[in-house]
Parts: structure tokens; C-alpha cells; sequence
């Protein structure tokens, strides 16, 4: 019986330190009631490996965006000293580790009380783990090149920010990745994923929502040229960055779950 669960398990591809840590449990179960029914081993495993692969969508959703926390805070710490290492690529991955990231805190957290998720759950939450991944490392990346290549731009102090930021974030995004990995342990349960509406836990259009924040976003950029006496630029900013946002959505949308 016991080697029989191994092999399915094996076949679902349980790693092995759980296998083994299934088969000591179950061992010391049989020890205590030899005569106790574990059911089929085929069904059993299953079992095993869809609560086993939940557990580790969510804790990649987690993990991913706690991984980020230190690399933005970082990164705008290096925005704001304004030394010339913030360049288009730390800006843009910046934004995609954000929306990645927080994504997919959000559907993590959604799911924190299902002790089987749908397969499609999984996934999403797999993709918006990968998308933060991409975005910290493209940062992490972007800063490191623009230090190097325009050194006289950034003081001693600064510079050694820079390899902060660049030494945290990569082992924060190295731990991150390992816990996305174990990701690869799906559940197999049916069903289909939710969409915004359910990450935010209100009854509205995905669509709808997504020209909410698109506006709310060109609104907070146009006050922002205002402020710096720089209406026109701003307004400018304000619109491109509101038209990138709904485009985003358009293209990432479905791969995202954000919309059906």
C-alpha cells in the first residue's frame, strides 16, 4: 500500500522530500492501527498533490510579492535622489513588478481559505508571480547597467546604494523564484478562474474597473504636473500613461485572469 502511494505520488510529481515525509506519516499511522483503510492509492495521491499544489500557489503569490517589497522601496529611494541610475527600464520593470507582484498577492489572498483550487486558479496565479519576477529583475538589471555605463552620475554613497538595491533584490528574487518553482505542483481540481472583479471582491465589469484606475492614474500624473507648474507636460503624461494601462489590460488581461 504504502509503496504503491509512493509510486502515484512519484506520477503526480510530488517532490520528493514530501513523499517522504507522507510516507513516514502514514507508516507511523498503520503502526498505530494496522487495520486502518487509507483508501485507493491512486485517489489518496491525488488528494496529496492537489492540496500540495495549492499550498504552493499561494505561497508563491506571497512570496513573489514580499520578494519585491525591498527592491521597490529601494528603487524609489534611488528615484528620488534623482542620480541618473533610474532609467526607462528600471521605470517600466518597476511597473511590472508592481502590477505582477500585487496581482498576485491579491488572488493568493482571495484563495487563502480554499483548501483546493482550480487548476486555472493555479496558473493564474503562476503568471502573475512570473510577471513580478520579470519586472524586479528587469530593475534590478536596468539599475546595475546605467551605474556602470554612467558612473560620474552618482556619488560614492549613491553608487553603493545602487549595489544595495542590486544585492537585495536579487536574493530576494532568487528566494521568490525557488518558491515559484515548487509551483509546479498543480492542482488538477476543475473549474475556471475569476476575473478583477474578484480579486477586488466587488460585483462590477473588469472593463469598467480598468477604466477607473486608467483614469484615476492619468488624474494623479496630471495633478502631479501641476504641482510642478508643468500642466501641458503632465496632461501629456497623464494620457499616456492612462492609454498604456487600458492597452495593458487589453493584451494581459486574459493570461492574467483579470477578465474572462
Amino acid at each position: 500500500m504504502i509503496d504503491e502511494l509512493d509510486r502515484e505520488l512519484r506520477a503526480f510529481g510530488v517532490p520528493a522530500r514530501r513523499r517522504r515525509r507522507i510516507r513516514l506519516e502514514l507508516e507511523d499511522h498503520l503502526a498505530c492501527d494496522p487495520r486502518a483503510d487509507l483508501g485507493n492509492p491512486s485517489e489518496l495521491a491525488r488528494q496529496f498533490a492537489d492540496e500540495l499544489g495549492t499550498a504552493y500557489a499561494r505561497r508563491a503569490g506571497f512570496a513573489v510579492f514580499l520578494a519585491l517589497v525591498p527592491v521597490g522601496v529601494l528603487a524609489c529611494v534611488l528615484a528620488l535622489l534623482d542620480n541618473g541610475t533610474v532609467n526607462v527600464g528600471s521605470v517600466l520593470g518597476g511597473q511590472l513588478a508592481f502590477v505582477g507582484g500585487t496581482l498576485a498577492l491579491l488572488r493568493a489572498w482571495r484563495l487563502r481559505g480554499v483548501r483546493v483550487i482550480a487548476a486555472a486558479e493555479s496558473r493564474v496565479i503562476r503568471r502573475r508571480a512570473l510577471l513580478g519576477l520579470a519586472g524586479g529583475a528587469l530593475t534590478l538589471v536596468s539599475l546595475r547597467v546605467t551605474s556602470v555605463t554612467t558612473p560620474s552620475s552618482a556619488g560614492a554613497g549613491n553608487a553603493t546604494l545602487v549595489w544595495v538595491t542590486v544585492g537585495v533584490g536579487a536574493l530576494a528574487l532568487v528566494a521568490a523564484a525557488a518558491a515559484l518553482l515548487a509551483a509546479r505542483l498543480r492542482p488538477s481540481a476543475d473549474g475556471s478562474a475569476g476575473d478583477f472583479s474578484f480579486d477586488l471582491g466587488i460585483g462590477a465589469s473588469p472593463w469598467r474597473l480598468a477604466f477607473v484606475i486608467a483614469g484615476a492614474v492619468a488624474l494623479c500624473i496630471a495633478f502631479a504636473g501641476v504641482v510642478q507648474s508643468d500642466p501641458f507636460d503632465g496632461l501629456a503624461r497623464a494620457l499616456a500613461d492612462g492609454s498604456l494601462c487600458l492597452a495593458g489590460f487589453a493584451v494581459l488581461g486574459r493570461p492574467l485572469g483579470l477578465r474572462a
